[in-house]
């Protein structure tokens, strides 16, 4: 494993397909669907076409069309918190964006459960639990094309590039993409917002005083990616920063470190609410950049939003869980919080 820590060549390593290959099919479980229209493990020309197929469907008209619901939830999630002690995540951070992108895919949201326990399985590499995902989401896809609706499954169900489908196989992969990588991200960035709000009392004053929510969402995705380091491998010899990587050697490509590259952000380490040029790879870069991101902010926004209306001051009861890498997410936030006076 070579690992690459400086901002220029963490961006050298996500966006040269050619020579650094997202193809790591080798490394998983031995299960015959993963893989197929996943697009974090496929290279051009693969990747374009399924990524052609996504694009028809996942429009930004879409993403700010979830607006209303995203705020809907988010009302409802906060407003159901229990003062004196609740864990932010289990209760917030996870539950609105799952719900929000099983009501964008189209899928029940009384599911959640299920999804939950898919995405244990796929962080844990359970190819059993990928697999019963994988034929859960393949079946709803024959049922979108035969009788499609509004919703994100039913457009990439029936969507064609260059007048061919995706398979049923690619659908129910990048699907399941969607369901994982669309809450992932945003609980991390949840938790991670509004920790800073429990830790920085200056910090909390300023957001609620001069309404910084964005600046403090778009600081704590550059502070605290939801993954540290993504993985490529190398496809033939290639010379990084004066070192030799070799073909077929493992690459970790470190994000967070890459954030924090003063060559990036100048004085990268202080979380400033009012940076004057803040640069992440936070969603990655090149053809993987993540179309979801802005979608992660919307639903980030309207959480940190709801929270601040109902809470005047969050307090922390319990040491902060966090998740081991490659994630560093939170894991657990058990707060407790005073009521804005009505």
């Amino acid at each position: 494993m070579h690992h690459v820590f400086r901002a220029e060549d963490v961006r050298t390593v996500l966006a040269d397909s050619a020579l650094f290959s997202s193809d790591r099919t080798r490394m998983m479980p031995p299960t015959a669907q993963l893989g197929r229209g996943n697009l974090t493990m496929m290279d051009p020309p693969d990747h374009t076409r399924i990524r052609r197929i996504v694009n028809q469907a996942f429009t930004p008209a879409s993403v700010s069309g979830l607006v209303p619901a995203i705020d809907e939830i988010a009302d409802e999630l906060v407003g159901s918190l229990v003062p004196d002690r609740f864990d932010l995540v289990h209760d917030l951070a996870y539950p609105l964006p799952i719900r929000v992108i099983s009501r964008y895919l189209g899928l029940p949201e009384e599911q959640i459960d299920r999804f939950r326990t898919w995405s244990i399985g796929f962080s844990r590499g359970d190819a059993g639990q990928m697999d019963a995902m994988h034929r859960y989401l393949a079946e709803v896809a024959r049922l979108k094309r035969a009788r499609p609706g509004r919703d994100l499954m039913s457009r990439l169900a029936t969507a064609e590039v260059d007048g061919v489908p995706a398979t049923i196989d690619e659908i129910a992969s990048l699907t399941g993409l969607i369901l994982l990588a669309g809450h992932v991200t945003t609980t991390s960035l949840i938790a991670a917002a509004v920790h800073h709000l429990c830790v920085q009392p200056v910090s909390d004053a300023r957001v609620r005083e001069n309404d910084q929510v964005d600046d403090l969402v778009l600081e704590a995705l550059r502070v605290r990616p939801a993954f540290a380091q993504v993985t490529r491998i190398a496809a033939e010899d290639v010379m990084l920063s004066g070192t030799t990587v070799p073909a077929g050697a493992l690459v970790s490509a470190w994000i967070l470190s890459a954030n924090h590259d003063p060559e990036l952000n100048p004085d990268p380490e202080p979380f400033l609410l009012d940076r004057s040029a803040r640069r992440h790879l936070s969603f990655g870069h090149g053809v993987h950049y993540c179309l979801g991101g802005p979608l992660a902010q919307l639903e980030a926004t309207a959480a940190v939003r709801a929270v601040i209306r109902r809470f005047a001051q969050l307090t922390i009861l319990a040491p902060v869980e966090f998740h081991p890498l490659p994630t560093l997410a939170i894991r657990r936030l058990e707060l407790q919080g005073r009521t804005c006076a009505t």
